[in-house]
C-alpha cells in the first residue's frame, strides 16, 4: 500500500533533548504518574519508563529501573567502537581474540544480515566509519585517498569464528578489518534491558533508547501504545502512529546523524561498496518486531537495499512489519501493517 503524503521535507536534527523520530504518547495507566529514570546514554537521551508497580514501593521501582539503565554502561564498555578499552576495541586491534559469548552473539547477528543483504550492510564497514564523524564541531567528507586505502578491508566473509569448551568464542579476521556494531547494539541492549525487566516482574514498560523503542506488554488496562513516527526533518509532525503491545519499533533514516558540504548532504548511512552515505531516495525506514535487534539489524539492512528490495525482505519475513518513507514524501506500507496504524 502506498500514500502520498503532501508536504516538504524540512531539515532535522537529532541532538541531546531534542524530541525524539519515535514519539510515545499518553493514554490510561494504572498509576498517576509512571515512573521513569533517564540519563545520556550510548551517545543518545535514553529513559525507562514502567507503567506497573509490579509490587514495589516508588523507591524499589526506581531503583530497578536504575539498574536496567545501568546495562547501557555495561554493554557500551563491551560493544562500543569508539571506547578504546571496550572489548570490541581490543577485538578490532587484533587479529585473533577471544571473546564472550554475549558478543559472539551479536556478532553472529550481525553476520547473517550480511549474508542476507549479500554485503548492503556489512559490521566490517568499521575501517571506513571510522574515516566519518558526525559529531565533530566542523564534520567533513573524508578524502577518496582515504576512503579507498580503507575499502579493502570492509569485508564481513573473512570473520572466522571458533567455539571454545568454556562458552566462549575465538573471533579471527585480517588485522587491517575493523568490526563496527553501532548499527544493531541499541537493538540488542534494548532486549536485554526488557530481559532483566522482566525478571524483576517489571511486565509493563517502555524503553526508549534514542528513538529504539522497546514497549514491554502494554499499559495495565491492556490497552496498548500509542508510539509516534515523526516526520522526517520535521519534529512538529508525526507520520502516523502505531498501536503498539509488547513489540518493539525501530527507525533508521538519513536525518538522524548528517552534515552538509557544499550543499550536499552526507549521512551516517555508509555503503560498504562506496565508503560514501547510500543514495536511494530512501529517508527512513520503520520495522515493528518482536524484539529490538531484529529490528535494528532490519531497518539498517532495508535501508541499504532500498525500497523495492527492502519490502521485498519484509515481506518474506515472518512476523515483522515494515514503513517506508521516501524523499518525494511517499509512505509504503509493508502487506500486515494495517493491523498497527492507528487510525
Amino acid at each position: 500500500m502506498t500514500k502520498k503524503l503532501r508536504f516538504t521535507t524540512i531539515i532535522f536534527y537529532i541532538a541531546l533533548y531534542l524530541p525524539l523520530t519515535i514519539f510515545l504518547m499518553g493514554c490510561g495507566s494504572s498509576l498517576n504518574d509512571p515512573v521513569e529514570v533517564t540519563g545520556f546514554k550510548l551517545n543518545t537521551y535514553v529513559s525507562i519508563k514502567s507503567y506497573t508497580t509490579g509490587g514495589y514501593s516508588t523507591a524499589q521501582l526506581k531503583e530497578i529501573l536504575n539498574n536496567a539503565l545501568k546495562l547501557c554502561d555495561t554493554y557500551e564498555a563491551m560493544l562500543s567502537r569508539t571506547i578504546t578499552t571496550s572489548t570490541l576495541s581490543q577485538l578490532n586491534n587484533s587479529s585473533s581474540m577471544e571473546i564472550p559469548y554475549e558478543l559472539e552473539q551479536l556478532i553472529e547477528t550481525g553476520l547473517e544480515y550480511c549474508n542476507l543483504s549479500k554485503g548492503a550492510f556489512d559490521i566490517t564497514i568499521g575501517s571506513i566509519s571510522s574515516l566519518w564523524d558526525f559529531t565533530a564541531e566542523k564534520p567533513q567528507v573524508p578524502s577518496n585517498e582515504s576512503i579507498n586505502q580503507a575499502l579493502p578491508f570492509v569485508d564481513y566473509s573473512k570473520v572466522e569464528q571458533t567455539k571454545l569448551d568454556n562458552g566462549n568464542y575465538i573471533i579471527s579476521k585480517p588485522q587491517e578489518t575493523k568490526i563496527d556494531l553501532g548499527a544493531i547494539a541499541k537493538g540488542f541492549i534494548a532486549d536485554k534491558i526488557k530481559a532483566f525487566l522482566l525478571e524483576n516482574n517489571i511486565n509493563n514498560a517502555i524503553i526508549n533508547l534514542g528513538g529504539n523503542v522497546l514497549c514491554v506488554g502494554s499499559r495495565d488496562d491492556n490497552t496498548p501504545f500509542h508510539v509516534g513516527i515523526r516526520k522526517p526533518f520535521d519534529d512538529s509532525e508525526l507520520l502516523f502512529t502505531l498501536n503498539i503491545h509488547d513489540l518493539s519499533v525501530v527507525s533508521s533514516g538519513n536525518y538522524e546523524r548528517y552534515f552538509y558540504e557544499n550543499g550536499e548532504l552526507y549521512h551516517h548511512i555508509l555503503n560498504p561498496k562506496t565508503g560514501y552515505p547510500y543514495q536511494n531516495e530512501l529517508t527512513n525506514v520503520t520495522i515493528i518486531s518482536k524484539n529490538s535487534l531484529q529490528g535494528d539489524c532490519l531497518s539498517t539492512t532495508c535501508f541499504a537495499l532500498g525500497l523495492d528490495e527492502g519490502l521485498k525482505l519484509i515481506e518474506n519475513t515472518p512476523d515483522v512489519e515494515a514503513i517506508f518513507y521516501t524523499s518525494d514524501g511517499t509512505l509504503t506500507y509493508s502487506s500486515g501493517c494495517s493491523q498497527y496504524i492507528k487510525e
